[in-house]
């Protein structure tokens, strides 16, 4: 009886305990489909995504040769990822394409830019599994690869989750291009309206987050229709001596992926800037987010969302750093990992996002 009794006791504590903290809800992004498990951006990742269980859905897009929207990550096709027609991967290796001498990876990248080539040239390469001599490969050794895998338009990946989910998932959409490279980025007006057209025929507009690192695509999109909820991506490399940073003294620099827009107007804040700016929200890199960038952005009203880099962190997964980042608080957790999140989130007695 008296175990009874202290069993019983211990339970109603730790249900006191459980209930007496405050609510929190982490949504989880699953990024690029669920690439931990499946080839990044594809219908078979985007179904690992829903079965496995996603808030929202996230996939990258670039514009083709006839302004078709399709789901990739890389302006120019990744050797360590695309195979061609004969199942012979683009090259060694990103990085031994990398140490090309300068007009041969020129070529390479003249040839393989999404940019240059129609969505029928483009249905020939296959993104079913990874290369196994590239580095890229070492981040993801338990993804399943699919031969045969082809790169979806947006339209394809849209209505698949639509189906799947009974139009209950939201997506979110990356728009890649490089504002350095306009030789295989679409001016950022043509992006946005293609963008816009598919999301509009498809009717998800209420249920999506744009995001960029290339600022002027969502200038463009919020032109269009303030119902977008637009998010800015930022890095570490925008920080104080980052390669990329807001901070630079060259005036060129600082504004190259902003679109001209100099954080020094904003007090030196980049969630300022973005609220300024029009954005829903802001999406920093994990590592660079600090408690009180953190806070300054909520208390401006704006939805953070945090995302990993795992060429810089040397892992797809750092169960610490996510850890900190529930515990900091941020509204949302892209990752490549959603069943690990989903994990980690139970345990903690949060919401854990439906499966389909």
């Amino acid at each position: 009886m008296l175990f009874t009794s202290t069993v019983l006791t211990t339970f109603t504590l730790l249900q006191v305990s459980a209930t007496a903290q405050p609510a929190k809800h982490v949504e989880v992004y699953a990024h690029r489909g669920a690439r931990t498990f499946s080839p990044e951006n594809t219908i078979p990742s985007f179904n690992t995504a829903l079965r496995v269980g996603a808030d929202w859905v996230d996939m990258d897009v670039l514009l083709t040769k006839e302004n078709e929207v399709l789901v990739s990550h890389d302006p120019v096709l990744n050797p360590d990822i695309t195979r061609d027609e004969h199942g012979v991967f683009l090259a060694p290796s990103r990085e031994a394409l990398a140490k090309l001498p300068p007009a041969e990876r020129l070529e390479y990248e003249r040839k393989f830019a999404v940019r240059n080539l129609s969505l029928e040239e483009l249905a020939r390469f296959d993104v079913g599994r990874l290369n196994p001599d590239s580095t890229y490969s070492r981040f993801f050794p338990e993804q399943f690869p699919v031969d045969g895998t082809r790169m979806p338009t947006l339209r394809d990946a849209v209505r698949l989750a639509e189906q799947a989910t009974g139009k209950k998932i939201r997506f979110q959409i990356e728009m890649k291009t490089d504002p350095s490279r306009p030789d295989y980025s679409p001016p950022p007006e043509v992006f946005a309206a293609a963008v816009y057209q598919v999301l509009k025929q498809e009717g998800v507009i209420d249920r999506v987050e744009v995001h960029a690192f290339d600022f002027r695509c969502l200038y463009e999109l919020q032109k269009l229709d303030t119902r977008i909820k637009t998010a800015y991506l930022t890095s570490r490399d925008n920080e104080r001596g980052g390669a990329d940073s807001f901070f630079a003294p060259d005036t060129n620099a600082a504004g190259l992926w902003t679109g001209g827009k100099l954080v020094k107007n904003y007090g030196n804040s980049i969630p300022a800037m973005v609220k300024a700016l029009g954005g829903y929200a802001w999406d920093p890199e994990d590592a660079e987010l600090t408690k009180e960038s953190l806070d300054e952005a909520h208390r401006l009203g704006l939805k953070v969302v945090v995302w990993s880099w795992p060429e810089k962190l040397g892992t797809a997964f750092d169960a610490k750093l996510t850890a900190r980042m529930i515990e900091w608080g941020v509204d949302g957790i892209i990752t490549d990992d959603p069943a690990r999140l989903n994990s980690m989130l139970a345990a903690r007695g949060l919401h854990v996002p439906d499966r389909y």
